[in-house]
């Protein structure tokens, strides 16, 4: 099993960008999603209910203790019924959709209305139970003003089968409000954030983020069986000249005990382009705010609140956490100027958000992991189909590649077909299309050597480069080098010089192809290669724990054709022509 760099790469080492540089603070960890799990969940049947829903908005997958992946999700923009779905097979497939939370006639101050449900989300509870909690309101009623407060709340439903079936449903919050979600702490404490609209300022909402606390399994909030906007407790709020702001909270534990939270920043109508933020509570002050002052002059201060990223002007965010200790964020905005729904990595402080990688354009989504080194996002998007909008879910995992450490060993080259590509461990590369391909490194005194793999149902080679072709770029002893190795066995090893590669080297590597190379009319499985880079061409003996950066890439050809554009992918979110942003591989 690959061994990979877990530990916070704080210590100083020696990098390779013509200086010895201390890495501080480094983030060992990318996420390269996964183009082959894509999916998009536009219609589910429903369980027991005789027909199909066609409307799917608002997604939050999660793993569950049992290894099975919970959807939940609503189907109206803004509401009106809520549905779970589960996988057994790590979401390939998925269930028919129970129906948690239906709408009804119902009563309020207005008279005549309907009682909806929107914003399904959940927590395994370290009693194996599912709580998930929702916002209730009554549909004309939350548009009367002065009532508006009596008219909205939040609602909790329990599964003790693992979201097969639900029971319990009650009122715990009552008041104007979006968004809540939960996280429990190590203690049993159950936090439950909540947007809060309480407060209406000629006509819209003003929002602000505030909690309210279980300590018994869920049975009373802030001490009561249904607590209100009197009894929260305010710990995020933006405030300038205009208006306040704060909302859509989710938080994750960090390994200190920290709780960190992200929220958006903004109104519905005013925009303060600090959005999303990252807020900050240490276990012991555990939301103990001056909630007063908070309200008066907005806060939490910096640096307990602060921008996520500068260059993301980003809704709806979500954060996780994998095991590991980094932290994740995925956010729909603009990223240096380029719509889409992105994922961010962060360190185990919940800080430094970078590394921003996308796979589709959607909005309201969530990131969890889900186990072998896998995490999932989802997202929402609108679309129109048979003359109406609606929303259809998106699905992708990605995978984890982590700092590594190559052995000191030739290791022997697996087959294609005898590759496990489920299997964590190595790095992975194919977000854009079908064509993918997993990196492994491992060295001896004579040579760094590359062990790839590449999966294409049609495999193609005319040059080492127009082909399809696994890449790496690393640096070493002030220098960036290129190795790219072809189906044939065929390989080049190139150095940059002035912005323009020189080939150093090139022969014929070991390889094992799987299907026939430019023979469209058959099904394909890939290629493996193996490239033993001298060490002698790269700057010369290695040394142990020396540290070389690489940055993984591919070409890859549609169809098997002399001129056939060839499309260029790397590892998204590192920069290509700073190194220092590459991930570290280590020798043992």
């Amino acid at each position: 099993m690959r061994r990979f760099l877990l530990m916070n790469m704080a210590a100083a080492v020696a990098f390779v960008c013509g200086c010895s540089t201390a890495v501080e603070d480094e983030i060992p960890v990318r996420i390269s999603l996964d183009w082959n799990t894509h999916q998009e969940l536009t219609r589910m049947p429903v369980q027991d209910q005789g027909f199909t829903e066609t409307n799917l908005y608002y997604p939050r997958v999660k793993r569950l203790s049992d290894g099975a992946l919970l959807l939940c999700f609503m189907n109206d923009h803004f509401g009106w019924d809520l549905y779970t779905s589960r996988s057994e097979d790590g979401g390939k497939t998925w269930s028919d959709a129970v129906l948690v939370r239906e709408k009804y006639p119902a009563e309020s101050t207005v008279g005549d209305d309907t009682m909806v449900y929107v914003n399904p989300d959940f927590v395994e509870l370290q009693d194996g139970r599912i709580m998930l909690t929702y916002q209730w309101r009554y549909k004309n009623g939350y548009n009367d003003l002065p009532n508006t407060n009596i008219n909205c709340g939040v609602g909790i439903i329990f599964s003790s089968d693992k979201g097969r079936s639900w029971y319990g449903a009650r009122s715990v919050y009552r008041g104007r409000c979006w968004e809540p979600a939960l996280l429990q702490l190590p203690s049993g404490e159950i936090q439950m954030y909540i947007t809060s609209s309480q407060n209406v300022v000629n006509g819209l909402s003003c929002p602000r983020t505030v909690i309210i606390r279980s300590f018994d399994g869920g049975e009373t909030w802030q001490g009561k069986s249904e607590c209100d906007i009197h009894d929260n407790e305010i710990i995020s709020y933006t405030r300038d000249g205009r208006f306040g702001y704060d909302g859509m909270p989710t938080a994750v534990i960090l390994d200190d005990g920290t709780i960190a939270m992200s929220v958006e920043v903004w109104s519905g109508k005013y925009v303060v382009d600090q959005t999303p933020v990252i807020v900050k509570t240490s276990a012991r002050e555990n939301w103990k705010l001056d909630t007063a002052a908070i309200l008066k002059n907005g806060g939490p201060a910096y640096p307990q609140k602060k921008q996520a990223n500068k260059d993301l002007i980003g809704y709806g965010p979500y954060i996780g956490r994998l095991p590991s200790g980094e932290t994740l964020l995925i956010s729909n905005g603009l990223y240096r100027g380029v719509q889409s729904s992105w994922l961010l990595v962060g360190d185990r402080n919940a800080d430094n958000f970078g590394f921003a990688t996308t796979g589709f354009d959607g909005y309201w989504g969530s990131v969890d992991y889900i186990g072998d080194d896998m995490v999932m996002i989802t997202g929402t998007e609108k679309y129109r189909e048979d003359g109406r909008t609606r929303g259809k879910i998106h699905l992708m995992k990605g995978h984890v590649n982590r700092a590594m450490q190559a052995p000191r060993t030739d290791p022997e080259l697996q087959a294609p077909e005898d590759f496990d590509r489920d299997a964590p461990g190595m790095w992975f590369l194919g977000r854009t299309s079908p064509v993918h391909a997993f990196y492994d490194f491992s060295y001896t005194d004579e040579s760094f050597i590359l062990s790839t793999w590449l999966f294409t149902d049609k495999l193609t080679s005319y040059s080492v480069e127009n082909s399809d072709a696994p890449v790496i770029v690393f640096s070493r002893k002030g220098n960036v080098y290129k190795a790219v190795v072809a189906p044939s066995g065929m390989f080049e090893i190139s150095v940059l010089e002035n912005n323009s590669w020189h080939i150093l080297a090139s022969g014929e590597s070991a390889a094992i192809v799987s299907g026939t190379v430019n023979d469209d009319s058959d099904t394909d499985t890939g290629f493996a290669a193996k490239v033993r880079i001298p060490w002698s061409l790269v700057g010369g003996a290695p040394s142990r724990s020396e540290v070389i950066r690489v940055h993984p890439a591919l070409w890859s050809k549609a169809k098997s054709a002399e001129k056939h554009p060839r499309h260029w992918e790397e590892l998204q979110g590192e920069n290509p022509d700073d190194p220092s942003t590459w991930l570290p591989v280590t020798l043992e």
